[in-house]
C-alpha cells in the first residue's frame, strides 16, 4: 500500500497537515497523480547530488506529460490545462536549480512520513485513555452548547413569524373596527364592544409575547458571550500553544477544523440574531405603544451583538502556519535573509460571500518599541508581495485562507556610522511578522490583526542553530506572542522542560523520542551531573551551540 493512499485515508485534521506541506512550487496535483512513482526514487540522495536531480528533473517532467496524454485521450480539457501551468512552474522555479526540487520532495515525503506515524499513534491513544476521555468529553460538552444556540436561534425565528402573524391580525381588525365605528344600529354597538375588548386581549397578548421574544433574544445573547469566552479564552488560546509546541518539534495537534465548525455556527447565530432584530424593528416601525419593549432594548441589543460579534471576527483571524523557510521546514520562525519563507493565515468564519475580499497587508516588525529604544538592534524590509487577498482555493475546507509564499528580508543599512554593538546578540535578537486587513460586511467594518510567533533573523547559516536554540527557549517558556524582549532577562528552566524538548528534537528526526536513561545519560553531557530538581539557564544549557554565528555581518 503505498503512502500516499495511506496518507488519504487518514481523520481530517491529520489530511489538513498534509494540505499544509504543499504550495505552488510543488502543488499536491504533482503527488496525486504521480504518487507510487515518486515514491520509488530516492529523493534524499538527489538532494545531494546535482546529476541524479537533474536526471530526476527530466524524468519528473517526461511523467507529466504522460500524465497530459492521458487527459487528452478523455478529453479532459480543465486537467490538461492544470498539467501544463504545473510544468510550467516547475521549470521556472527548479529548472536551473533541480537539487532544491529533489529537496522539496524529499522533505515532503518525510513529513508525510510523520503524519502517519503520528496517526498511528493517536489511534493507539498514544495521550493516554483517561486524559483523551476527558478532552472528548469536554468537546462533546462545548459542541452541544454551539448547536443549542443554534436551535435556541431557530425557535426565535419561529416565535417572530408568530408574533409577525398576532401583529397583523391585530392591524387588519383594527383598521376593520375603525370602519364600523360610525355604525348607529344596536346590534353594530355591541359587536363593536365585544370586538374592541377582543382587541385589547390581542393586544396584551402582542405585548406579552414581543416581551418574551426580548428576554428570549437577551437570554440568548448571554449564553453565546459565555461561549465566545471558552472559545477565544481557552480554546484558541490553547491552539496557539498546542501551535508553539508543535513548532519546536512536540506533538502536531494543531486541526482548526473543529474551532473553525463553532466559531462558524456562532457566527452565523448571530447574524441571524442581528436580521431577527431588524424584522423586530420593523415590526415595532409598523405599530408602537407606551412601554413597547422592542422601543426599549432594541438599541442595548444590536449594540451587543453586533460587539460579540466583531469580537468573534477578531479572534478568528490567525496564523495557521507560522513563518518558515521550505528548505529548513522543521525549524519554523528562524529566517535567512535573501531566502524566500512561507506563511500561512487563515479566517475561522467561514464567508463564503467574502471570497477574493479580505485583502492582507503583511508588515515587519511593525509598532515594535525596540527598533528605536534598543542600540543597534537591526532593521528590514519585506522583499516580493507582501499583500495577499484571502480566498477560498487556498484552503481544502471552504475557508478563507492565504498563504505568503515568496517573501524575503533585507536588511537595511545604517545611513550614518554603522554600529554592531548591542545589548542582544543577533540569535537572540526577536523580530515579527504582522498582518492586517479590513471585514466588510453587511455594514459592519472591523479591522483584523495578527501577529506571528517571535523570528529569529539570520544572514549566514551557521548561525541557525544558535537562532534554534532562541526559538526553542522562547517557545517552551513563553505562550505569549509578543514578548520580543525576552531575551534581555531570559528566564530559566527545569530540567523537566529541558528534558521534553530534547526528546521532541530527537524524534522529529529519528521518528522515535528518548527514554529517561538516554535523557539522563544526555543531560549529564550537557549540564553535568545531579541534574534532577534544578534550573538551568539557556547560557548553559545551549553552551554547545553559543559563540558560534552571532555575527551581525
Amino acid at each position: 500500500m503505498s503512502q500516499w493512499y495511506q496518507l488519504q485515508q487518514l481523520d481530517s485534521k491529520f489530511l489538513e497537515q498534509v494540505d499544509q506541506l504543499y504550495d505552488d512550487n510543488f502543488p499536491m496535483e504533482i503527488r496525486q497523480y504521480l504518487g507510487q512513482w515518486l515514491e520509488t526514487k530516492d529523493w534524499e540522495h538527489a538532494a545531494t547530488n546535482d546529476s541524479m536531480a537533474t536526471v530526476l528533473f527530466h524524468e519528473l517532467l517526461m511523467q507529466l506529460d504522460d500524465q497530459y496524454s492521458r487527459f487528452s485521450l478523455e478529453n479532459n480539457f480543465l486537467l490538461q490545462h492544470n498539467i501544463r501551468k504545473i510544468k510550467r512552474n516547475l521549470q521556472v522555479f527548479f529548472q536551473e536549480e533541480p537539487i532544491l526540487m529533489a529537496l522539496t520532495i524529499s522533505n515532503c515525503l518525510k513529513e508525510e512520513k510523520k503524519i502517519l506515524e503520528n496517526a498511528l499513534k493517536a489511534e493507539q491513544n498514544h495521550i493516554g485513555p483517561v486524559q483523551n476521555a476527558v478532552i472528548q468529553d469536554k468537546q462533546k460538552q462545548l459542541d452541544q452548547k454551539v448547536k443549542n444556540i443554534k436551535s435556541n436561534v431557530q425557535e426565535i425565528e419561529q416565535e417572530i413569524k408568530s408574533l409577525e402573524d398576532l401583529q397583523d391580525e391585530f392591524d387588519f381588525r383594527s383598521k376593520t373596527l375603525q370602519s364600523r365605528e360610525h355604525e348607529v344600529n344596536g346590534l353594530a354597538q355591541t359587536e363593536i364592544k365585544q370586538e374592541k375588548l377582543h382587541l385589547h386581549n390581542m393586544m396584551l397578548k402582542l405585548d406579552s409575547k414581543r416581551k418574551d421574544v426580548i428576554n428570549k433574544t437577551a437570554s440568548l445573547l448571554n449564553e453565546t458571550e459565555q461561549i465566545e469566552n471558552i472559545l477565544i479564552s481557552e480554546e484558541l488560546v490553547e491552539w496557539k500553544r498546542r501551535q508553539q509546541i508543535a513548532c519546536i518539534g512536540g506533538p502536531p495537534n494543531t486541526c482548526l477544523d473543529q474551532l473553525q465548525q463553532w466559531f462558524t455556527l456562532l457566527a452565523e447565530s448571530l447574524q441571524q440574531v442581528r436580521q431577527q432584530l431588524k424584522k423586530l424593528e420593523e415590526l415595532e416601525q409598523k405599530y408602537s405603544y407606551d412601554g413597547d419593549p422592542i422601543t426599549q432594548n432594541k438599541q442595548f441589543l444590536e449594540e451587543r451583538n453586533n460587539h460579540l460579534f466583531c469580537n468573534l471576527i477578531k479572534s478568528s483571524f490567525v496564523v495557521e502556519r507560522q513563518p518558515c523557510m521550505p528548505t529548513h521546514p522543521q525549524r519554523p520562525m528562524v529566517l535567512k535573509t535573501g531566502v524566500q519563507f512561507t506563511v500561512k493565515l487563515r479566517l475561522l468564519v467561514r464567508l463564503p460571500e467574502l471570497n477574493y475580499q479580505l485583502r492582507v497587508k503583511a508588515s515587519f516588525d511593525k509598532d515594535v518599541t525596540e527598533k528605536c529604544s534598543v542600540k543597534g538592534f537591526r532593521k528590514f524590509n519585506i522583499l516580493g508581495t507582501n499583500t495577499k487577498v484571502m480566498n477560498m482555493e487556498e484552503s481544502t475546507n471552504g475557508s478563507l485562507a492565504a498563504e505568503f509564499r515568496h517573501l524575503q528580508l533585507k536588511e537595511q543599512k545604517n545611513t550614518g556610522s554603522r554600529t554592531t554593538e548591542g545589548p542582544l546578540i543577533v540569535t537572540e535578537e526577536l523580530h515579527s511578522i504582522s498582518f492586517e486587513t479590513q471585514f466588510c460586511h453587511q455594514n459592519l467594518i472591523i479591522d483584523l490583526e495578527i501577529t506571528s510567533l517571535p523570528l529569529v533573523v539570520i544572514s549566514n547559516v551557521s548561525q541557525l542553530p544558535n537562532g534554534w536554540a532562541s526559538i526553542l527557549w522562547y517557545n517552551m517558556l513563553v505562550s505569549e506572542a509578543k514578548t520580543l524582549a525576552f531575551f534581555s532577562n531570559p528566564p530559566a528552566a527545569t530540567w523537566s522542560q529541558l528534558s521534553e524538548v530534547l526528546s521532541w528534537q530527537f524524534s522529529s528526526v529519528t521518528k522515535r523520542g528518548l527514554n529517561a536513561e538516554q535523557l539522563g545519560m544526555l543531560g549529564e553531557k550537557l549540564l553535568g551531573r545531579k541534574i534532577n530538581n534544578r534550573i538551568y539557564s539557556k547560557g548553559k544549557a545551549c553552551r554547545p551551540t553559543l559563540g558560534r554565528g552571532n555575527s551581525k555581518s
